[in-house]
């Protein structure tokens, strides 16, 4: 006579099988933080583009109507979206208070509304560093820029109205 034998070791081999399985989930998951916080900081480097372009854009068609209306910068504003939006010497978009001198020095209103009138869908944006949090940005203004960040930290661009330039940086960490 035969004796049937069952396999008592299939529990040993499922934890074993559970935890090969968790130790990978968990390699994993490290790698996937670090690739999302890589496309954070790609998504805000891809923004900084989009800002310079729709500045560009502005410029131009401050350029084009000055010419067009022969005025010889005399009346140096655009009127986008109900506001009058003011360019410094060189053409760039600078501000919403008034007209832009050499030594301008940009407002965090003034940064705030380039964020909101130069990018054609702007994403919600905490103005200034007192006000409360409005979405993953904030706009800061510096000694002669204006500074678009993600809350948290990780990235930066500095938009320098004077001059129209764009520097996109990277924070170490």
């Amino acid at each position: 006579m035969r004796l049937i034998q069952t396999y008592h070791h299939g529990r040993f081999e499922f934890f074993v099988a559970v935890i090969v399985i968790a130790i990978i989930a968990l390699a994993a998951f490290g790698r996937y933080s670090f690739m999302a916080k890589d496309a954070r900081i790609l998504r805000l480097e891809v923004l900084s583009h989009h800002f310079m372009v729709g500045a560009a854009n502005t410029r131009i068609q401050f350029l084009l109507e000055t010419i067009a209306n022969k005025n010889a910068l005399s009346n140096r504003h655009l009127t986008i979206d109900g506001k009058n939006l003011y360019f410094s010497p060189q053409g760039w978009p600078a501000s919403i208070a008034g007209v832009v001198t050499d030594n301008y020095q940009p407002t965090d209103e003034d940064c705030y509304h380039l964020w909101t009138l130069v990018l054609q869908n702007p994403a919600p944006i905490a103005k200034g560093p007192a006000a409360s949090p409005r979405g993953e940005y904030r706009s800061l203004a510096q000694e002669d820029s204006c500074r678009y960040q993600y809350e948290e930290g990780g990235a930066y661009f500095d938009y320098y109205p004077a001059t129209g330039r764009l520097v996109f940086v990277k924070d170490a960490n």
